[in-house]
């Protein structure tokens, strides 16, 4: 093989590498903002469950005020205190 081939495959190999390599970039970079992307869905996830957590804990409490009333005939319940979040209104 003459020098002026393996310089041209040479080229070829360097060339197929270099776009090989942007391709990765390019993806490497999509999958970043992506994860940035997620990782801020997670907080506002975390935020709602958290909510959510608080609801159900302070509807166990008063699950629990209605079974003693219930126990003692002739009282009035008592009014739910649990208000729900303006985030989790649509879940509901």
């Amino acid at each position: 093989m003459s020098p002026e081939v393996i310089q041209a495959i040479g080229g070829a190999i360097v060339a197929v590498i270099g776009a090989l390599t942007m391709w990765q970039q390019k993806q490497v970079s999509e999958l970043k903002n992506r994860v940035a992307e997620l990782e801020s869905q997670m907080e506002a996830e975390r935020g709602r469950f958290r909510s959510a957590m608080t609801v159900i804990r302070g509807l166990l409490v008063y699950i629990d005020q209605l079974w003693m009333v219930m126990r003692n005939a002739g009282q009035e319940p008592p009014a739910n205190p649990v208000t729900i979040p303006p985030e989790l209104e649509d879940e509901i």
